[in-house]
C-alpha cells in the first residue's frame, strides 16, 4: 500500500497548477513503527536500531521449535553491529529467562559494540528476559520484547533495555 502512494505523490504533485494562488500539500502518512519490521533496543542507555538483515523465524525447517530474532546497525564491514537472539523449545507466546549455560542453548549476543568490545553475550555470557508476545509460523509475525545483560568480551556487562523486535512476512 504504501508503495502505492508514494508513486502517487509525483502524479498529485503535477497535477497542482501553478496559476493557483493558494498552495495545496499532499501529505502521505509515514508507516507506523507496528507496520514495519524492526529491532531496537537501547544499550547502555543509548538508543539502537537495526538498519538492516532483520530477521525472524518461528519453527523455521531443521529447527524444531526454534524461534530466532536478527538485525544488524551500520556499514557492512568490520564495523558491522549484529544482534541474535536464538530460542530453542519455544511452543507458545510468554516470557522465558534465557541465561548462560541453559539446557535449551538459547542465547543472545550483540557483535562489534565497539572495536574494544567486538562480543558482548553468547560464549562471554549472558543473562536476559524474554517475552514472547506474538509468534505464528506461516507466514512468519513475530513479536517480542526483551531486557537484560551481556557480558562483553572485556568483561564489562553491557545492559540493554527497551528491547523491541516486529517481523512480518
Amino acid at each position: 500500500m504504501r508503495h502505492v502512494l508514494w508513486m502517487l505523490l509525483p502524479l498529485l504533485a503535477a497535477c497542482q497548477s501553478e496559476s493557483t494562488s493558494s498552495a495545496v500539500s499532499v501529505a502521505v502518512a509515514a508507516p507506523t513503527a507496528a507496520s514495519v519490521n524492526h529491532l531496537r533496543m537501547r544499550v547502555d542507555g543509548v538508543q539502537w536500531e537495526a538498519d538492516h538483515d532483520i530477521f525472524g523465524a518461528v519453527h523455521p525447517k531443521g529447527y524444531e521449535k526454534a524461534v530466532l530474532v536478527a538485525g544488524s546497525f551500520g556499514p557492512k564491514d568490520g564495523s558491522e553491529q549484529a544482534f541474535n537472539l536464538n530460542l530453542f523449545g519455544i511452543d507458545a507466546a510468554g516470557t522465558y529467562p534465557v541465561k548462560t549455560g541453559n539446557p535449551q542453548l538459547n542465547v543472545a549476543q550483540l557483535a562489534n559494540l565497539t572495536p574494544e568490545r567486538f562480543l558482548s553475550g553468547g560464549p562471554m555470557g549472558f543473562d536476559m528476559r524474554v517475552e514472547i508476545v506474538e509468534m505464528q509460523a506461516m507466514p512468519t509475525r513475530l513479536t517480542v520484547r526483551f531486557e537484560g545483560t551481556l557480558m562483553g568480551n572485556d568483561n564489562h556487562p553491557v545492559n540493554v533495555t527497551d528491547g523491541e523486535f516486529s517481523y512480518s512476512e
